[in-house]
């Protein structure tokens, strides 16, 4: 009886021994795997159909990983995003399509270098234009690399609706005269020859900044356009004002648009304005927006096929201005570096541009993965153009770049009341 009870008391200290070595073991593996992947938050500008495509294009990072993404999307990112950092709750991750925030956080140290997630400097050194690169350097060190890239210089249209009626689409050697002959030219045979709508909540009014910009880059040239951006040309200045009177006169002259004027046109949100040209019978002719309405117009109408159903052609005069999100961090977090890890990459960026209406600048996505003819002329457009600039009001940002939109919608109503407009937003400055 005394050997069969120690016995027993040996095998329950066995067993609570055992147990407590596999509890040791187990907390060892937990210390070597690190923290799970939890969740990231993001902060960026898209909503709509973009959205649908940018979670699409997370969904495997989520699979594979284990973490989730809590996106944020707002047009206003300028002031959200300083309002956060400013009240120490800055997200993780910032994905806006403008730099002047992000050199101001750069400046201030408030980023966190690329460098510090293991891997990713050098995915982007390897992959990615200079040019981008040297865009998301301040002072030396890499902060942020651009995802997703656009085209502005495209005037959408259906070459159907155009070869039956005889008209030519232009060129990159044609010139704002040409625009404005062929504007004439449709409306003489009772079509309106544009559809245009800057309504976007609290950031209406950027749809006529890309219009103004894209003018102002081919008539006034690279240095003019420069000089809005850095100040040394004011709003004020007569070449700036000449493309806002030149805008003007596409969105103003009695029937050009299908939204009758200024009213309808600042009523118009600008996805919408893009389905007129591909109805049937079209409503309208033509619609200028960047490289991601092809999204839009597919998505409306799903049995649109590019190149023959709807198609662009590029903004007259030879200069294409474009939009960049750019990505970047405010901790090293792993689950921080390894959703930018997955972002920066061609495998990651290629389920976009399978969807359409994105361009990546990774160079390991070549231009046979775009999907069709529109989505690889887009891309040829914006590596080839010979006179680029990145998207102005991204590049001025903050309250200057809300003044401008709300600059838009005003000049709209009032256009006698130009001058005093383009006063107040150089005073933003």
């Amino acid at each position: 009886m005394f050997h069969s009870k120690r016995s027993y008391l040996l095998l329950i200290l066995f067993a609570i021994t055992a147990l407590a070595g596999l509890a040791f073991v187990a907390c060892g593996d937990d210390e070597e795997e690190g923290p799970q992947i939890g969740s990231v938050d993001v902060l960026g500008i898209w909503g709509d159909e973009e959205l649908v495509s940018f979670e699409a294009m997370v969904d495997p990072w989520e699979v594979d990983t284990g973490g989730s993404m809590a996106f944020t999307g707002t047009r206003d990112i300028t002031t959200v995003l300083a309002t956060r950092v400013e009240g120490g709750s800055p997200p993780d991750v910032a994905i806006p399509a403008e730099v002047g925030r992000f050199l101001q956080f750069a400046g201030e140290g408030r980023l966190t270098p690329l460098s510090a997630c293991e891997g990713l400097e050098d995915t982007v050194k390897a992959n990615y234009p200079q040019g981008f690169i040297d865009l998301g350097t301040v002072d030396g060190t890499l902060y942020a690399f651009f995802m997703k890239a656009d085209t502005k210089g495209t005037i959408w249209y259906s070459p159907q609706f155009f070869a039956d009626n005889g008209y030519e689409p232009l060129t990159v050697d044609s010139t704002f005269d040409d625009l404005v002959a062929l504007s004439d030219q449709i409306l003489a045979d009772g079509t309106p020859p544009w559809s245009i709508g800057v309504e976007s909540a609290e950031a209406s009014g950027w749809p006529g900044t890309d219009w103004i910009q894209q003018i102002l880059l081919n008539e006034a040239g690279g240095d003019v356009y420069d000089g809005v951006i850095d100040g040394s040309v004011p709003f004020t200045d007569a070449q700036v004002k000449d493309a806002w009177e030149k805008f003007g006169q596409i969105a103003l002259t009695e029937g050009y648009t299908v939204q009758e004027g200024a009213t309808g046109i600042n009523a118009t949100n600008f996805v919408d304005s893009s389905y007129p040209p591909f109805e049937s019978p079209p409503t309208a002719a033509m619609v200028y927006l960047g490289g991601f309405a092809s999204g839009f117009i597919t998505d409306q109408f799903p049995d649109a096929v590019a190149g023959e159903d709807f198609d662009f052609f590029p903004f007259p005069g030879g200069g294409v201005t474009g939009a960049a999100n750019i990505v970047y961090a405010f901790n090293d977090d792993e689950t921080t570096c390894s959703f930018l890890n997955y972002l920066a990459s061609a495998e990651a960026q290629q389920i976009w541009v399978d969807r359409g209406g994105f361009t990546s600048v990774n160079s390991q996505v070549s231009l046979d993965a775009y999907p069709n003819v529109v989505a690889r002329a887009q891309a040829e457009q914006l590596a080839g153009a010979e006179l680029f600039r990145f998207d102005l009001d991204d590049a001025i940002g903050g309250a200057l770049q809300l003044a401008e939109f709300a600059g838009v919608t005003e000049y709209l109503a009032s256009p006698e009341d130009l001058d005093s407009i383009l006063s107040d937003i150089e005073a933003a400055r």
